[in-house]
């Protein structure tokens, strides 16, 4: 069933993402579609599967293929200048080892925004993948959205270089919400408690980001951008203006390559939407306009 005027916002945090990967699938597989969904790196990847209705795709990537060394290790961050194996991730599993249904994202039925900061300015920008026709410019906006500044290297769009869209915008339901979604269906993938904390190695930021002086500023601020995204959220889920599904207890980190965590993981975030599922179907009943 498709559900107008409701937005659906991924927070991103690598691996974590099993989490979001599970609540999706739930979604996916009791057609439960919005019309608007918005990303942050892991969050645009499966806000990615989501707009295309691919069920179970999140679960391979983040469960099935994550020992293989070429989903990242630091043999690709020597080799290539990135943990994460880019080519692999972006190119490789999308064309040939789980292909992407391109052409059911790009006549989805549901809107995607993906977010990605331009280093240079130091800006986010919000790309709305399924406006492009070039298949490659579309997987180099995923690309961009999940390169984490110090594991990654910059990815080129029409001549600009960007950078993880977490950077500026983790959870991005401010964006959501000045494009006009005011009831928001938010997928978090840190426990409520979870407050951010300042960089502590700043150094490194100045050492390796030094011809990017407003991305290492960004990268300064970031734990207050975060916090205060998380202060809206609790104040609009009070309200009852947003459905928010959240880990209760996460205890792995974003570069995880346990298998059985991940899928415990991911089969909690599956469970958690099962459990709550008529919560929310009474949410949605009440927020219609």
């Amino acid at each position: 069933m498709q559900h107008k005027n409701f937005g659906l916002v991924l927070e991103g945090g690598g691996m974590r993402g099993a989490f979001t990967a599970g609540v999706i699938d739930f979604f996916l597989e009791n057609k439960i579609y919005f019309d608007y969904t918005i990303g942050v790196s892991a969050g645009a990847n499966n806000g990615a599967n989501y707009t295309s209705r691919q069920s179970v795709r999140n679960k391979k990537i983040f469960t099935e293929l994550v020992e293989d060394e070429r989903y990242m290790s630091l043999k690709n961050l020597i080799k290539d200048g990135s943990y994460f194996g880019m080519d692999f991730l972006f190119h490789q599993l999308p064309h040939e080892i789980l292909p992407f249904d391109y052409s059911e994202f790009k006549n989805s039925s549901t809107t995607l925004k993906v977010a990605a900061t331009e280093c240079s300015s130091g800006e986010i920008e919000y790309f709305k993948p399924q406006n492009y026709d070039d298949i490659d410019k579309i997987d180099n906006i995923f690309k961009a959205s999940s390169s984490l500044p110090l594991v990654s290297n910059p990815v080129e769009i029409d001549g600009n270089l960007y950078l993880d869209g977490g950077i500026r915008d983790s959870i991005p339901v401010k964006k959501a919400l000045s494009d006009g979604y005011q009831k928001l269906v938010v997928i978090l993938t840190r426990e409520k408690e979870y407050r951010k904390s300042p960089i502590k190695a700043k150094f490194l930021l100045n050492l390796f980001l030094k011809k990017y002086p407003n991305l290492v500023e960004d990268l300064k601020k970031r734990h207050q951008i975060y916090n205060n995204s998380l202060d809206l959220i609790e104040k609009k889920e009070e309200n009852n203006q947003f459905f928010v599904f959240r880990p209760e207890k996460i205890d792995i980190d974003r570069f995880s390559r346990d298998k059985k965590e991940l899928e415990q993981l991911y089969n909690s975030g599956y469970k958690l939407a099962e459990k709550r599922s008529g919560e929310f179907s009474e949410w949605l009943k009440n927020n219609k306009e």
